[in-house]
């Protein structure tokens, strides 16, 4: 008698067990159901857009349902994340993100902070280029920040933002570089580089990969970039460091959602994007737009986040940067 009812009790705990995990087991099965949106704070043609395109296409084949890009500026991404942490955390709308998150924690109107948000994949690093239009007489980065010396205050830089990563990496190099210029902000890297090529400005900090198509129309060149090394795709193009600037510093992009995504969904997105970043596809897109693969998981991605906090927030404070 104590042994079947010790046999009823062990089916009973195991039918239970069963049934507690089945529900999540059907949400890793099932989902995507249908088509889920990637949001980007930045404008069409900027470096994150592009990169959220390409993920949305090649997760798009990996998921077995359309991924749609959708444009949310404002408020230099604030309105973008905002967005996500009123949205059900289920893995529908999810969203690119950049090292500029990490100067926007804080920010008045920022309705979140870390422990909001689930950090799904870290996808590439890119570094940051100074890029000034033909028209402009400096062919050297050591003749434009003698100008620049020479004229605190008379160059005007445009980048994506008011304040972000960008615009920190910029300010690093001014403060090494010992030169003053106005920032002048746009809505992401694809105006600025616009208006660089246009002559609304008279150079752009943003990342170099992109700007190959305006270099092969002869409206810009790039005068530096802030990798360790000389990029394959620029190779007469110094970086800082060897200029004698100690300024190394990469841009990163990424995949986020809303903080409780269930495990299962989780595990499936990153799943999808590791796969996505072992396609020929992926690798020629980074070819293609002078980038680096730099994939991290879920936890290793949330800690370079913590890390890039402190760091920007040192910076900002150090340069006087308010909030």
């Amino acid at each position: 008698m104590l042994i079947q009812m010790g046999c009823f009790i062990r089916i009973q705990f195991l039918l239970l067990a069963v049934l507690g995990l089945s529900p999540f087991v059907a949400v890793a099965q099932e989902y995507p159901t249908r088509p889920v949106t990637i949001m980007c704070w930045s404008e069409p043609g900027s470096p994150v857009d592009l990169f959220a395109r390409m993920m949305a296409k090649l997760l798009t084949k990996e998921l077995g349902q359309n991924l749609i890009v959708e444009n949310r500026t404002g408020a230099d991404g604030i309105i973008m994340v905002n967005q996500l942490i009123k949205a059900p955390a289920d893995g529908y709308l999810i969203a690119a993100n950049t090292l500029t998150l990490a100067s926007l924690f804080g920010e008045p109107n920022a309705n979140f902070k870390p422990d909001d948000l689930q950090m799904i994949a870290r996808s590439q690093i890119d570094p940051y280029g100074l890029i000034v239009p033909t028209s402009i007489p400096f062919k050297t980065i050591d003749e434009f920040v003698k100008y620049a010396r020479q004229n605190p205050g008379k160059f005007n830089v445009g980048g994506p933002f008011q304040m972000g990563s960008h615009r920190v990496a910029w300010e690093v190099f001014s403060e090494v570089a010992k030169i003053k210029v106005n920032w002048i902000a746009y809505k992401g890297g694809g105006p600025a580089l616009l208006a660089v090529a246009g002559g609304h400005v008279d150079a752009a900090a943003t990342n170099p990969g992109n700007v190959k198509p305006f270099i092969a129309s002869g409206k810009v060149r790039v005068l530096a970039v802030s990798s360790e090394k000389r990029l394959a795709d620029f190779p007469d193009v110094p970086t800082y460091k060897e200029r004698g600037w100690n300024v190394v510093r990469y841009q990163w992009r990424g995949i986020m959602g809303r903080a409780g995504l269930p495990k299962p969904v989780l595990d499936k997105l990153v799943a999808a994007i590791q796969k996505a970043q072992q396609t020929p596809e992926w690798k020629a897109y980074l070819d293609q737009v002078t980038q680096l693969d730099g994939f991290m998981g879920p936890d290793d991605f949330r800690a370079q986040l913590l890390k890039d906090i402190q760091e920007l927030d040192s910076v900002k404070k150090k340069l006087g940067i308010e909030r």
